[in-house]
This record gives C-alpha cells, sequence and structure tokens, in this order.
C-alpha cells in the first residue's frame, strides 16, 4: 500500500492546473432509508452506547486518485444529532481478503480528521472535505466513523447503499463481548452509503513523461 498526505510536489505532479470542480471518483451514494443498515460511529460505550466502524470495498483504478471528500449518509430520527459532529475517523486500508486484517487494520488508530453533517430532509449528510489524500491504484477498505452523540434511540443508522459492489461492507465493534474486537459482516451483501469526490490522477503516456515532469524538481 502506497497512501500518502498530500505533499506540494504531488500536488504539483497531479494538479498543474487548477481543478475547477471535484470529480466523482467513487458513487454509492443511492441509500435505500428501509434497508438494512450498519453502525457506524463513535458513540460512547455500553451500557450507555456503543462504537462500531464500518468500512467498504473499494477499487482505485488506474493513475490513482487525490481523495478530497468522503460522504456518508445516516437516518435522522433525532433532529440535532449531526450537530454534534465535528470529527471522526478516516478508514484507507489495504484490501488482502473478504474482510479487513483484524490485526494491521485497527481502526481505532486512523487518523482523525475534521467531519461536518447536514440534515437533509429525512437522513443526514455527514462530509469529511479537504482531505487531500493520494490512493494509489489496488483494492482497498474505505469509510469514514463520525465521533457522534447516541442520541434518544441510539446512534442514528448508517444507511445501506441500494449498489452493491465487491465483498459487503465490514465492520468493527470495539467493546465485543466476549472480547476481543475482530471485523465481520454485519449484512450479507450490502455496503454503506458513500460518495468519495476528488481528483483521478492521469496514467502517465510513457516512462519520458515521468521523467520530465520529475526533473523539474531536482533543479
Amino acid at each position: 500500500m502506497h497512501l500518502r498526505m498530500m505533499s506540494l510536489v504531488a500536488l504539483a505532479v497531479f494538479t498543474l492546473a487548477t481543478v475547477a470542480s471535484a470529480d466523482v471518483l467513487w458513487d454509492q451514494s443511492d441509500f435505500d432509508v428501509w434497508a438494512a443498515g450498519f453502525f457506524n460511529s463513535e458513540s460512547g460505550e455500553p451500557p450507555f452506547g456503543m462504537t462500531m466502524h464500518t468500512v467498504n470495498d473499494v477499487t482505485v483504478g488506474d493513475g490513482g486518485w487525490i481523495i478530497e471528500s468522503i460522504s456518508t449518509y445516516y437516518s435522522a430520527t433525532d433532529m440535532e444529532w449531526g450537530n454534534g459532529i465535528s470529527e471522526g475517523y478516516l478508514h484507507i486500508f489495504e484490501k488482502t481478503g473478504s474482510l479487513p486484517d483484524n490485526e494491521l487494520d485497527d481502526p481505532t488508530t486512523s487518523p482523525v480528521v475534521p467531519m461536518s453533517a447536514v440534515l437533509d430532509g429525512d437522513h443526514w449528510v455527514v462530509t469529511a472535505a479537504g482531505l487531500n489524500v493520494v490512493a494509489d491504484p489496488g483494492e482497498y477498505w474505505i469509510l469514514t466513523t463520525p465521533s457522534a452523540p447516541s442520541g434518544p434511540f441510539g446512534p442514528e443508522i448508517h444507511l445501506g447503499s441500494m449498489t452493491f459492489i465487491g465483498d459487503p461492507a465490514a465492520t468493527y465493534d470495539v467493546y465485543a463481548f466476549p472480547p476481543p474486537p475482530m471485523w465481520f459482516n454485519m449484512n450479507p451483501d450490502v455496503d454503506a452509503s458513500m460518495l468519495i469526490e476528488g481528483t483521478l490522477v492521469p496514467t502517465p503516456a510513457n516512462e519520458t513523461t515521468w521523467g520530465q515532469v520529475k526533473s523539474l524538481y531536482r533543479q
């Protein structure tokens, strides 16, 4: 896996011109409010809360991506729930099997990034923006987990997507009993709703092109 926070050099290499608008890199935003969903929030611990992390199987195509934002979609039984969100976890793990690795892919050690939530009719849209993360081509487990209030009926539900791709979403229960916590499939053949936006990195035409670009930074 080769992931790195965007550097000035990477920005110059991959975005030589100003990007007017973000590309849609991965779209599973067609959620179903009535379908099976996921617990995916840091919302305390039993008996008064729960904390679970959920990730989707995502394929980054040729050239790679610059991930600028990830939006996720939640139920809205509590009209104030999203107002308590200011940050959460950004999960990007290299995919090596049908579930994340229980030892290598610990979601509690993922970086914490700013997030915000907007109430949109019958659901909340939770967005982590300004990420500037470069993902090379390959298959990953990707998603975000907001740090959020439990709410009067428990945490809001991360709505399932009507589009199913690859392996089903994987969930990690931090306070699993009996321990230790492990990744599992909460809902077979269902993914969590999400939208990834940013910049598609163009595939270089040949080695000479790469050499010409890289030479700019050797001077």
